[in-house]
């Protein structure tokens, strides 16, 4: 019997494959990464059990980069994060508008987009408040979407119908992302369902950060912040100024994703942990290891019994407990 030899010559995959594209090659905590925000004590005690629940519950994705934004440096330097593939980096936003009610989250997620567009392929944001308690695979992008995200909870005098010309709060963000109400999609709320125009929650979302979505999205929130007329004559009540930085979010995204590349995240990547008695039954998660990413909010911090709301089976539950236990030291 003839015997053979194969020779298989080892190549460079450099010489293949080019260096745009050689980044998307890897695990999936090599392609994603996640950011949030730090400012307070509270803030620092609820990332660090975030992070603590990314590198023991998110599968794949426990050793992912995670860069923690921080608000205030001088009072809040947050080196309790400090860890493996951890980046503290310090906030550039204009002073004048950090005092402006949740539009930090626009700004900091800018900042990491432009750090790390170049180089990953999925970049996640979640907010303080937020734990992982599966796998982030709903949220990877996997570079057959440009973002993955959810409609917002409820409609909160924000939303507007279908079909509706845009009143005085949406208009300017209409003009700027040059988007026209009769040809966009609509979405239906998570909690209340209703049909509205394009208005998504930005609590937990992806980004393909190659896009300039955040860059974008800053660049229209700044120029809305800085006009004294439509702050004084549009938005007139808290919550008009609290979610301006989500309705700017949702006119560009709109404006600069095609509806098939919109990933519609399911509820259990970012269940409204506060409104699950509001959620209609077949929404209602049974217990809270079917869920991936849970919304607390401040529930930790404001309800002593949150853990009598949902039933939490061993052993996640034991491992909440004592997370749980951690952040209130």
């Amino acid at each position: 019997m003839k015997k053979y030899i194969f020779i298989i010559p080892l190549i460079s995959t450099t010489q293949f494959f080019p260096a745009n594209v050689l980044h998307l090659i890897g695990t999936n905590d090599e392609k994603t990464a996640i950011v949030t925000y730090v400012s307070d004590n509270e803030q620092e005690r609820s990332v660090k059990a975030l992070i603590k629940s990314i590198r023991e519950l998110s599968g794949d994705y426990k050793d992912s980069k995670i860069y923690v934004v921080l608000g205030d440096v001088e009072n809040f330097p947050s080196t309790s994060l400090k860890g493996e593939n951890i980046q503290l980096i310090p906030l550039e936003m204009d002073k004048a508008l950090l005092e402006y009610p949740l539009a930090f989250k626009a700004f900091a997620m800018a900042q990491v987009e432009n750090i790390v567009k170049d180089e990953i392929q999925t970049l996640i944001w979640f907010d303080p408040g937020v734990i992982v308690l599966n796998s982030l695979d709903a949220l990877n992008l996997h570079n057959n979407f440009d973002i993955a995200v959810r409609p917002v909870s409820l409609v909160n005098t924000i939303g507007i119908p279908p079909n509706t010309e845009p009143n005085d709060y949406w208009a300017p963000i209409y003009k700027e992302t040059k988007l026209d109400y009769k040809n966009i999609p609509t979405i239906k709320t998570i909690v209340d369902e209703v049909e509205i125009q394009p208005y998504y929650n930005c609590e937990v979302y992806a980004i393909n950060p190659r896009l300039g979505i955040c860059k974008e999205w800053v660049r229209i929130l700044t120029k809305l912040l800085k006009d004294e007329n439509y702050q004084i004559n549009v938005c007139t009540t808290f919550l008009k100024k609290l979610f301006l930085h989500q309705a700017v979010l949702s006119g560009v995204i709109t404006s600069k994703v095609t509806p098939e590349r919109i990933k519609q995240l399911p509820i259990t990547s970012g269940y409204p942990f506060n409104q699950h008695g509001q959620l209609s039954p077949e929404k209602q998660v049974a217990s809270l290891n079917e869920v991936s990413v849970v919304i607390f909010d401040y529930a930790w911090y404001k309800i002593p019994n949150w853990m009598d709301k949902i039933q939490i089976n061993e052993p996640l539950k034991e491992w909440l407990f004592n997370t749980y236990q951690d952040y209130l030291k």
